[in-house]
């Protein structure tokens, strides 16, 4: 990294202040050499930092060119050399509309505690479910902040155009994630040379013979005789430069060599190009050096290039080991598959083979490897035919047998890391299985995939994916085994909490009155399958404002779960918790308090004062002692919390870090200013910390 000069932290420190944000290069594409682009880092530096400043207005500079000339690059280059001179630096990736949100909500993470407005930490409080548009609201909101100026928003790879007669849903106005304030620094990477009109621009062309020798020089780690005949054919693209490099320094293999093998196979390519349906490559090197790379790595590695088709249909960034290896897909699992998977030596084998023709990246801090975005595309065009179908269901079958249950300690995480998975299986599915799914021949017990990529956008808020996926899988269900069995009826339990969330709610009760019925009829009046469903209905009619129907749900399922569990069974305790809520919210606070103490009580007793059940409660506990005015009470309750959230996550977890702000706003409502700046303080430096 770039160290700063005297001249840069004098910036810096003119700069920093309360809306300080720590640098940081997570989540930051990896460049391992960066070559030459003076120019354009120049051009850069004139129209953000000129040497005589004027007045203080949002600069917006669009860097665009063909995927894989450096753009990325070069946005990351000057992102490390001049951070020092903004009070917060964030990098979007804004390959599509759902990973530009996802960036805009672990930017939000990072904000200072005591400048998160109350809705955006409500929203964040929720380890599932976030509610994206309030957080990206939030963030912008920031941003526009009078006070707040000097920060520098990076938003790389936005190349699908909204104003195309093919519709993408994917595709998105970028500007429409600007903030509003006419302040504030905007660095664009786009394919899209229409995004010209959002500002300055400047084209990233084919870098000059001098820069092409270097990065040749560079990947193949030693001078390179007759270097020049390789560098007329690669037309100055970097990407290309790159792995004809890497095939250099792993084959040995001399430059007069290369320009053989790269002219017969770029003839054998022309004839097949219309496989290859990459229209903005006029140069027919990129082409050409991957496929001289990948017939080399079907020589070394049946694993390695098996994998390379495989990840056509994954998301082209964070592929890690327990992707395949916790996967279970029965006799539908290739048997290179199973070999990567059993063997973590193996799958470090053929990655280190991918790696050495500069195929795909390690990502150290992550353990994982990521390959880039043209490249991935290419990717997604080597299997043929009947291959790309079940190739796609692989994929699918590989994101959904990994999907979580609720019950796994820290989950979210795990399907957080799936979701850029989920969403390009999501669109594959559509592209290349055909309709009806469930006829595929090797594919016949496809429901629980559909049931589980549900389960996965349903927690994440893609909840119309969430229900498509979840509509095929009932159809399938209905159709193999019947509409009367469990897994039937499970998917409309799942199919009606989306709706529910959707606001759908009249499809919802359906949902759930058919999940019921079927339950009923199959399980018994008592069964716990049953009770969760009358408990779902409950929270239902809760949102739809009928406090009545809702408590008597909630009392026949608490009854019919101490009858046939406990009173102390998790089905009951929860059931009482939601009663908990439904009391407060009709401002039936003395019954709501009784019943938040029976939950923390028996929570405490079954599952310990640590777990997480135990802390929501006692926060909600805290909350309501606050509208009754028991400000002694609701610190015992928040500070309880806060003590195991940091025990039990850690200290820099979100939700570690909420419980702090929530006691600093009781402190400050008590007027104790000092224990209040102490708690926000605490959580300032914590999140520091945390990035």
């Amino acid at each position: 990294m770039v160290e700063a000069t005297p001249m840069l932290l004098s910036a810096r420190s003119q700069h920093q202040g309360k809306h300080s944000v720590p640098f940081s290069v997570k989540g930051v594409p990896l460049v391992n050499r960066f070559i030459g682009r003076d120019a354009e880092l120049q051009r850069l530096e004139d129209y953000f930092h000129p040497k005589t400043p004027g007045p203080t207005r949002r600069k917006v500079f669009v860097t665009h060119g063909l995927g894989g000339i450096g753009k990325t690059q070069l946005a990351i280059e000057f992102a490390r050399t001049h951070h020092s001179r903004y009070s917060a630096v964030f990098w979007l990736d804004g390959s599509s509309k759902d990973r530009l949100e996802q960036f805009f909500v672990e930017a939000a993470y990072r904000l200072p505690l005591d400048q998160v407005t109350a809705d955006i930490a409500e929203a964040l409080k929720q380890s599932k479910d976030i509610d994206v548009d309030i957080v990206v609201e939030g963030v912008l909101r920031w941003m526009s902040l009078p006070s707040n100026q000097h920060w520098l928003l990076v938003i790389d790879n936005v190349d699908r155009d909204h104003l195309s007669k093919d519709k993408d849903p994917q595709a998105y106005d970028v500007k429409e994630f600007f903030p509003l304030a006419d302040h504030g620094s905007i660095l664009i990477t786009s394919r899209l040379a229409s995004l010209q009109r959002y500002g300055e621009s400047v084209k990233v062309d084919s870098v000059n013979d001098k820069q092409a020798k270097a990065i040749l020089e560079n990947n193949a780690d030693k001078p390179i005789k007759d270097a020049d005949l390789i560098i007329e054919r690669l037309n100055g693209l970097p990407l290309a430069l790159t792995q004809a490099g890497s095939y250099l320094r792993y084959t040995n293999m001399a430059a007069l060599d290369y320009v053989k093998y790269y002219d017969s196979t770029w003839g054998d390519l022309m004839k097949k190009q219309d496989r290859f349906p990459l229209q903005e490559y006029a140069y027919r090197s990129v082409l050409t050096t991957w496929t001289i790379s990948y017939e080399q790595v079907r020589d070394q590695s049946e694993e390695a290039a098996s994998l390379l088709k495989l990840w056509g249909f994954l998301d082209c960034r964070d592929i890690w080991y327990e992707l395949i290896s916790t996967a279970d897909l029965g006799e539908n699992m290739p048997g290179w598959l199973q070999r990567l998977g059993k063997n973590k030596l193996e799958f470090s084998d053929a990655l280190q083979v991918l790696t050495h023709y500069s195929l795909v990246d390690a990502r150290e801090e992550t353990l994982s490897y990521s390959m880039h975005s043209v490249l991935h595309a290419w990717c997604s065009q080597l299997a043929e035919h009947e291959e790309r179908e079940t190739l796609c269901w692989v994929a699918a079958g590989l994101v959904a047998s990994i999907v979580p249950k609720e019950a796994k300690s820290e989950y979210w995480k795990i399907q957080k890391r799936l979701l850029p998975h989920g969403s390009r299986v999501y669109r594959a599915l559509d592209e290349n299985c055909s309709e009806p799914l469930f006829t595929t021949s090797n594919w016949n017990a496809t429901p629980w995939i559909f049931f589980n990529l549900g389960v996965l956008f349903d927690h994440h808020g893609r909840l119309n994916a969430g229900v498509r996926m979840y509509l095929r899988a009932l159809a399938i269900y209905e159709k193999t085994l019947g509409v009367e069995h469990i897994s039937t009826l499970d998917t409309l339990n799942n199919l009606g909490v989306a709706y529910s969330d959707l606001d759908k709610t009249d499809e919802a009760e359906r949902a759930y009155m058919r999940a019921l019925t079927g339950y009923e009829k199959a399980l018994g009046a008592d069964h716990e399958s049953v009770l969760r469903t009358v408990n779902n209905l409950g929270n239902l009619y809760q949102v739809q404002n009928k406090p009545d129907e809702a408590e008597r749900m909630y009392t026949r399922a608490l009854a019919e779960y101490e009858k046939a569990f406990s009173a102390e069974h998790k089905g009951t305790l929860d059931t009482v918790h939601n009663l908990g809520i439904l009391y407060t919210d009709q401002g039936k606070l003395d019954e709501a308090e009784r019943t938040y103490m029976r939950a923390l009580a028996g929570y405490k007793k079954t599952r310990g004062i640590d777990h997480e059940a135990t802390l929501r409660t006692a926060i909600n506990l805290g909350n309501l002692y606050q509208k009754q005015g028991k400000l002694d009470e609701a610190e015992k309750m928040y500070l309880q919390a806060l003590a195991g959230y940091e025990k039990t996550l850690s200290t820099e977890h979100v939700l570690t870090l909420r419980t702090a702000n929530r006691l600093g706003n009781l402190y400050k409502n008590q007027s104790k200013l000092n224990e209040a700046e102490s708690m926000y303080m605490q959580g300032t430096s914590r999140r520091k910390r945390r990035d």
